[in-house]
């Protein structure tokens, strides 16, 4: 079973910064995570700049997501950019 890091409600420039500090340490020496960014009511560019950066992050280094769970703001806001975060999460052949 792998360990799921939830996001604070407010995912905006003011906490961005520290939110990535605690996903680094979160995410060393993991092998698969479950993220949850279910609480996020409150978000701008710096925020999904975050989110896009994490589902990229974790594929590169290969960090299995099994579960990604958006909140109904952050899927919005990425419809709007038409951006998905599911894709990269797909296994490669």
């Amino acid at each position: 079973m792998s360990e799921c890091f939830k996001f604070p409600a407010e995912l905006t420039i003011y906490e961005v910064q520290d939110v990535h500090a605690e996903l680094i340490t979160f995410l060393a020496g993991k092998q698969e995570v479950a993220l949850d960014f279910g609480p996020v009511d409150e978000l701008d560019s710096a925020g999904i700049q975050l989110a896009i950066w994490l589902v990229n992050y974790c594929r590169n280094t290969g960090v299995q997501i099994n579960t990604l769970t958006l909140s109904d703001l952050l899927t919005a806001r990425l419809s709007l950019l038409n951006v998905s975060l599911a894709s990269p999460i797909a296994s490669e052949p």
